[in-house]
């Protein structure tokens, strides 16, 4: 895993597993934003690490470009998102059955989902004639997150 600090957030990258050492990075209190679209993986074990750390520090974790990985780490570890934490955006993994075309939608709070709510969208069609892209996930495990979330 690195972490890169680039105009006043927190970009991380690789793997977050069991063998991450977080103890190193000082961060600042109260509100810290984090870019975590680079994450391949999140093993149980991490998000354990995770939790630990951002107990530690006493700090309002803002989670942006959330991938996959991560979301799914979401539903199933309630810790993960404790009461202090936003998520501000995450995305959406989708495919079209006639194309073969992969895409990666962002969805922001306060646009596309509302925390606390039920997410109802529609993802955009595939701009290619006859083809129809879809959610490349289970639209109730991988969203049910937002319901719990703070608005």
């Amino acid at each position: 895993m690195e972490v890169q600090l680039k105009d006043g957030i927190y970009h991380i990258s690789g793997d977050i597993t069991e063998t991450c050492d977080l103890s190193g990075f000082g961060l600042p209190s109260g509100n810290v934003q984090f870019d975590l679209g680079n994450i391949r993986t999140i093993n149980s074990c991490g998000v354990r690490e995770w939790i630990t750390w951002i107990q530690k520090l006493k700090i309002n974790p803002i989670y942006s470009n959330c991938p996959q990985s991560v979301v799914m780490q979401f539903n199933m570890v309630k810790e993960f998102l404790s009461n202090n934490s936003r998520v501000e955006s995450f995305q959406i993994p989708a495919y079209c059955e006639n194309c073969g075309e992969q895409k990666v939608y962002l969805m922001r709070s306060g646009k596309e989902f509302q925390p606390g709510k039920k997410l109802e969208y529609d993802l955009k069609k595939c701009e290619k004639e006859g083809c129809s892209i879809e959610s490349d996930v289970d639209f109730e495990s991988y969203f049910y997150f937002i319901e719990s979330l703070k608005s």
